[in-house]
């Protein structure tokens, strides 16, 4: 078999969705004749969120190799009296983020965290790495990020070693939605990190096909081939085991991070409105939002009279949260609201696919969400502030409940559709093992 070392800084213990591309590759990547290795942090790493479950999908015969990185986002966090925020991009972008000291600790981490706060990884990472090149004859190097620190080792590697480099891109660095004001040297500076691993990589992979178009436009002069798009997928074996639950709540779920460009306003407007004219919308919606919230969105959610129908678990390990879609009536799907949205396809949407349950997406029309949800049949997408359009469909979506409660059947085995149409054949192209599958003809091509 061919050999194949990850630089992964989100691998378990880490939580949250970064953490499931790179370890559904690195398990199913034997099947098609690559022996994957990986270059991680230490267990005790400062990451936003924690999954202790994810340890045990962790092949045993694997090496993983774990090296220091000084965090510099737990210094930003105790001088600026955030301890309690342990993702950065979660907070919110007002109230007391306007106070001076905060205000200048923003300027400082903006200006000399390149690319990224975990850049204090880069030479503890990149000594490990050419002791584990020296130990094994490897065949080719990924990285993947965010954190785009994991992109300047993967390249220091490369060039150490001569062994072909792959990099994956899950969000598209300096033209992220969570990317910083940076100050223009800082920023020049970090457009020339991007274009040094992006020009220098062997193949670049890319999520979605709006952030590959994008990345064409800004290196026009880079071949078609350099850039291959991979999406994100889900694992059908998380959900094997997983039977629906038929919720007696009318439960509408949105799973993972809630960041301030993506507080849904005029759904949240739509549903008090609906309140008083739905009898009996009030006893049986449940507004359910898992995982990290911005600080302006739980304050909505605390609000009367969303407040009584709010449901805030906080984060869930991936199991749970599994097990939170399949009891849900329907799942509500945000982007953010900027230029960025429309190539933004989130790896939520491919477990929403998995779950089998309704989809309510607020998204661009024309984005790579939308064309997703439309070619699986998996539900509606609605533009943020389609009011009209996302009240209409609450009504129809409560009166077909209703109509169901009244015919007195017994609880459906299988999520109700309210009259969709889901192509199988489409939402089964997203699996992880086929997406692997995809990855290995690229690395074949890419060690040749």
């Amino acid at each position: 078999m061919r050999r194949v070392l990850f630089i992964l800084y989100y691998f378990p213990p880490a939580g949250g969705a970064g953490v499931q591309r790179g370890l559904k590759f690195v398990r199913y990547l034997p099947e098609f004749g690559w022996q994957p290795s990986v270059l991680t942090v230490q267990e005790e790493a400062d990451f936003p969120v924690r999954d202790e479950t994810l340890c045990a999908e962790i092949p045993p015969e694997m090496t993983v190799r774990r090296s220091r990185c000084p965090e510099l986002y737990g210094l930003y966090r105790r001088l600026s009296g955030q301890k309690d925020v342990r993702d950065l991009e979660v907070a919110s972008q007002s109230g007391a983020e306007r106070r001076p000291l905060r205000r200048l600790l923003r300027g400082v981490r903006a200006a000399f965290f390149l690319p990224d706060g975990r850049m204090g990884w880069i030479p503890f990472a990149v000594r490990e790495g050419k002791r584990m090149l020296r130990e094994i004859r490897y065949d080719l190097i990924c990285s993947s990020g965010p954190p785009f620190t994991c992109h300047r080792i993967g390249r220091a590697l490369h060039r150490w070693s001569g062994i072909p480099w792959v990099a994956d891109y899950r969000d598209p660095w300096t033209q992220a939605t969570f990317y910083p004001s940076r100050p223009a040297l800082s920023r020049a500076l970090d457009l020339r990190f991007e274009a040094e691993c992006v020009r220098e990589a062997t193949r670049n992979v890319i999520v979605g096909q709006g952030m590959a178009d994008e990345f064409h436009q800004r290196y026009p002069d880079l071949p078609t081939e350099h850039f291959m798009v991979i999406s994100n997928g889900f694992d059908p074996a998380d959900f094997a085991d997983v039977p629906y639950e038929h919720p007696a709540a009318f439960r509408i779920t949105h799973a993972g991070s809630l960041f301030h460009s993506r507080i849904p306003y005029a759904f949240f407007d739509v549903v008090r409105e609906l309140l008083p004219e739905l009898p009996g919308l009030g006893d049986r919606l449940r507004l359910c939002f898992s995982g990290r919230l911005d600080q302006a969105g739980r304050a909505e959610l605390q609000l009367p009279p969303l407040a009584d129908l709010a449901e805030l678990p906080g984060y869930l390990s991936h199991p749970e949260s599994v097990a939170l879609l399949r009891r849900s009536r329907l799942l509500l799907l945000l982007t953010n609201q900027d230029a960025q949205a429309r190539s933004l396809l989130t790896g939520k949407v491919f477990e929403y696919l998995a779950a089998g349950v309704p989809i309510l997406a607020l998204a661009p029309l024309d984005g790579d969400a939308a064309r997703l949800i439309r070619e699986t049949g998996a539900g509606w997408v609605y533009d943020h502030e389609d009011r009209a359009g996302i009240r209409q469909r609450l009504i129809q979506l409560w009166q077909e409940e209703q109509q169901a409660q009244q015919a007195d059947a017994p609880p459906p085995t299988d999520p109700p559709q309210f009259g969709l149409q889901r192509r199988p054949e489409e939402i089964a192209r997203y699996s992880r093992r086929e997406l692997t599958r995809q990855m290995a003809r690229l690395f074949d091509a890419a060690a040749r």
